[in-house]
């Protein structure tokens, strides 16, 4: 066994090498993506609650005066639904919902782009670092073998190394979790938000049909 390893040591070095780089470059691949990702909710988010504080009023009619989302509030998720709204204020309910079913579905695919990437980082980041640790344990214990025992502290040294790994492992796998988590919760708070005023909307629309036959 010693002695395939003994083989193999040179390839086995080439892995760690790569695993510990790979490792630096998925560290840095997450800050990137958070920072991306964060900028781009913080447009989506907008000022919704001035959209439900308006369509919140004057609930007898389709929409109330004041509700005009301008250019920059079609820019966030709150102003495309009040646009999708006054777009379609014409259809009938059960179409209605259709429609905002599948904005909101492709709003939160906008929302929710790069979070497996985040997700899948943070789950595997630390195995990439114990085998890297493996790796160099093994690499240690070779050396030590083929001294003939000698030279014990050298394989502590190398040994506390290749613990390196498995540190940068979870270095990398924590932060990467915890933006995943920040940004999960911050787009579904956006959704959130967008489902308020979709259904304040919507409450108009079903209002508007149950007018018509007093007409």
């Amino acid at each position: 066994m010693f002695a395939l390893i003994g083989h193999l040591l040179p390839l086995l070095l080439v892995i760690e090498k790569v695993l510990l780089s790979l490792l630096f470059f998925l560290g840095f691949a997450a800050i990137v993506i958070f920072a991306w990702r964060w900028r781009a909710c913080s447009l989506a988010q907008g000022t919704p609650a001035k959209w439900i504080a308006a369509l919140s009023r004057e609930i007898q009619s389709p929409l109330p005066s004041g509700v005009v989302p301008d250019k920059r509030d079609e820019a966030t998720v709150a102003g495309r639904v009040i646009k999708t709204g006054m777009a379609n204020l014409g259809l009938a309910p059960e179409a209605l919902e259709k429609v905002f079913d599948v904005q909101e579905s492709g709003e939160r695919r906008e929302l929710t782009r790069g979070l497996s990437f985040l997700g899948t980082v943070g789950a595997n980041a630390p195995f990439l670092g114990l085998t890297g640790t493996v790796i160099g344990i093994l690499s240690a214990f070779d050396r030590f073998a083929a001294s003939g025992g000698r030279g014990s502290s050298e394989v502590m040294v190398a040994i506390s190394r290749s613990l390196v790994a498995t540190a940068l492992g979870l270095l990398v796998a924590i932060p990467a979790v915890i933006f995943y988590n920040l940004l999960r919760s911050r787009s579904k708070a956006i959704l959130e938000e967008a489902r308020e005023i979709r259904g304040l909307i919507m409450a108009r629309s079903l209002q508007a049909v149950f007018r018509k036959p007093e007409a």
